[in-house]
């Protein structure tokens, strides 16, 4: 499925609208939803406080005493039928190292046993295409992305793991996490971990990666991560952006 071929439009609230173009996970269907929000920050319509892009949906936070909800969702419909129309911004392609296994990535033997993958074929298949970010969000900025057969026939873990550190590379239910902002739980499974940093809170915007980008991961030995760790840390490195 590709998406609705009208947008729904659900009311949350008295102050909320959610607008979906479908219930899939498709990079046609989230491109929607990066032009409609890139179209009301341009059209700038009095009364709307917030926007905020999902995987499928955006949310649209107003406030009722400047705009009633009837003409609010005028407006949107209006920027909806020229959506073709609208341009985004040039997506830029990250590299990421990442190293997988073992203290950095402690369910990586479990999730390749499950899907009947060795290590090698299963860095091959993770590591092997460039992926398309769908959304920020979660703790600190999470980019999330599609991830490919079969890493993405994997559940999500019945126990979640309650200390995964910033830099953990995650993936369950058909998406990807780039890497963790912020360390915390999750009930993803952790396969490998990137030295970078997504999250910069003194910065505008504060994050590394923005929807619409693309990542590729480039695998990487110990000595290599930990050099590039203490790079990041001493503000020394420059994260790669391929042409």
């Amino acid at each position: 499925m590709k998406g609705y071929p009208r947008a729904r439009y659900l009311i949350a609230g008295d102050h909320g609208i959610s607008v979906e173009f479908g219930d899939c996970l498709e990079e046609e269907v989230n491109l929607k939803v990066q032009k409609l929000m890139h179209g009301l920050e341009k059209a700038r319509i009095d009364g709307i406080i917030e926007t905020n892009p999902t995987i499928r949906s955006l949310f649209v936070y107003y406030d009722p005493l400047r705009i009633c909800v009837k003409s609010l969702i005028g407006e949107i419909r209006r920027i909806e039928r020229r959506m073709a129309d609208i341009a985004l911004p040039e997506s830029r392609l990250f590299e990421i190292p990442i190293i997988y296994g073992g203290e950095y990535g402690p369910d990586f033997e479990e999730v390749a046993k499950r899907l009947d993958l060795s290590p090698e074929e299963m860095i091959r298949i993770h590591s092997g295409k460039e992926y398309f970010i769908y959304d920020t969000g979660f703790i600190g900025g999470s980019a999330h992305f599609k991830i490919p057969p079969p890493l993405d026939s994997l559940p999500r873990k019945k126990t979640p793991n309650l200390g995964v550190p910033a830099g953990a590379v995650l993936i369950a239910g058909g998406l990807g996490s780039v890497f963790k902002p912020l360390a915390g739980p999750t009930g993803w499974y952790w396969i490998g971990t990137s030295p970078l940093r997504q999250w910069f809170p003194e910065k505008e915007p504060p994050l590394l990666i923005l929807p619409g980008d693309k990542i590729i991961y480039r695998p990487v030995d110990k000595e290599e991560f930990e050099r590039i760790k203490r790079m990041v840390e001493e503000g020394e490195f420059t994260v790669k952006i391929l042409p």
